[in-house]
């Protein structure tokens, strides 16, 4: 016998056998899947996408995206823990299918369906767990729904709102900001990152950044504009924010919305000088307030903001006489308290026209209803007070 032969023989079979046992087959690692034993499949597959050969093929990236996603989707810890990265895995095996197989064949198909059911399932976690007011694991959830479509508009507005709810600002910041940048940010969104800007990062440059921004995406929403007169207010820029709004009203005199935020300039510089005590330059401020909001009604008669705005004006003028009846020893009363009590009195019923439009305009708005009954106390038309009182008790009832 040729012991030779027998020994190349054997060794033959030896590596044989030996190639048979290797892992490393995608078509063991489907049977695997199949037979829902992830483990055996999840061994199989990181073998055979280590092979050149099989690393060339859409077939080999299609199976590991299914059996990284059944282990990355499954409610069974034992599987779910074999891979804390399952769902990158499956998600980046899918997008390799997309990239390497035609639009029309069989694995890419399936791999944007698999895809869409991966999203589908985290959004629906995390609306359910958000309706529960859980909403640190609705983050999550819609945290691994943007790994699936990064890019989605409802899905970064979803996770914003979902860590703006659970109070994490940075996350916040920036889910918000990626809206941003896509262009896809609604005008809520912008107002949210003003203020955790203005607030949070005490940063007014970049609020005023996104002011700016929010201003010239919709132009028609005054409150940005209030906010910019505010920001501009708060870093002592109103010089600034006074030429540009004059100018601005020179080029549109039929701008509503410019008449406004001068008035609100204005008012609030009012305020401003009257808590530091200046009267004088307080009244000054009020009064051209006064006509920038008189302006906008020109422009616009049914405009509740000027003339909510206009009669809360009339009531910040009467205050400065009320204040000072009230605060006057009996002597000085006797001898100025009525006349400035008239006085008081006088401002206050010009500006009662106004604060009873704007509860024309919005007939069912609390704060302008509230600040008409108190002008109606303050003159003591009892009657039109109660029936106000009345009004809002009714409407707050049924909030």
């Amino acid at each position: 016998m040729n012991t030779s032969k027998l020994f190349v023989l054997t060794l033959a079979l030896l590596m044989s056998v030996a190639s048979f046992a290797q892992k490393g087959s995608v078509t063991k690692a489907d049977a695997y899947l199949a037979k829902n034993e992830f483990e055996n499949a999840k061994a199989e597959i990181d073998v055979a996408i280590t092979i050149e050969k099989n690393a060339l093929k859409s077939k080999t990236w299609f199976v590991r995206g299914k059996i990284y996603q059944a282990i990355a989707t499954s409610t069974d810890e034992a599987v779910s823990s074999l891979d804390a990265d399952a769902l990158d895995k499956s998600v980046e095996a899918y997008n390799k299918v997309l990239e390497m197989d035609k639009e029309t064949s069989p694995n890419n198909l399936i791999s944007n369906t698999n895809l869409d059911a991966m999203w589908g399932n985290y959004i629906n976690i995390g609306g359910t767990v958000y309706g529960e007011e859980k909403y640190g694991e609705a983050l999550a959830a819609f945290e691994k729904a943007l790994k699936v479509k990064p890019t989605d508009s409802v899905t970064l507005l979803y996770a914003g709102v979902a860590a703006q709810q659970s109070g994490d600002n940075d996350k916040t910041l920036d889910y918000y900001y990626q809206m941003v940048d896509a262009n896809i940010a609604n005008g809520d969104v912008i107002s949210t990152l003003i203020y955790l800007e203005r607030t949070y990062k005490e940063d007014n440059e970049k609020a005023l950044d996104l002011v700016r921004k929010a201003k010239e995406l919709y132009p028609t929403e005054s409150k940005f504009g209030q906010e910019e007169i505010s920001l501009l207010l708060t870093m002592d820029k109103v010089d600034e924010a006074r030429t540009k709004l004059e100018a601005a009203i020179e080029e549109d005199p039929t701008n509503v919305n410019l008449h406004l935020n001068l008035g609100v300039l204005y008012d609030n510089l009012g305020s401003a000088k009257l808590e530091a005590g200046e009267k004088e330059v307080a009244r000054e401020n009020y009064n051209k307030a006064k006509e920038a909001y008189l302006n906008a009604i020109k422009v616009d008669g049914d405009n509740y903001v000027a003339n909510f705005n206009t009669g809360v004006i009339y009531v910040n003028l009467a205050k400065e006489y009320y204040d000072e009846v009230r605060d006057m020893n009996l002597k000085d009363y006797d001898k100025y308290g009525p006349a400035k009590l008239a006085k008081a009195d006088k401002i206050l019923k010009e500006g009662l026209p106004y604060m009873e439009k704007a509860t024309t305009i919005q007939p069912d708005d609390i704060a302008g209803l509230k600040a008409l009954q108190q002008m109606y106390t303050q003159l003591k038309m009892m009657d039109k007070a109660e029936a106000i009182l009345d009004k809002v008790d009714a409407l707050e009832a049924g909030q």
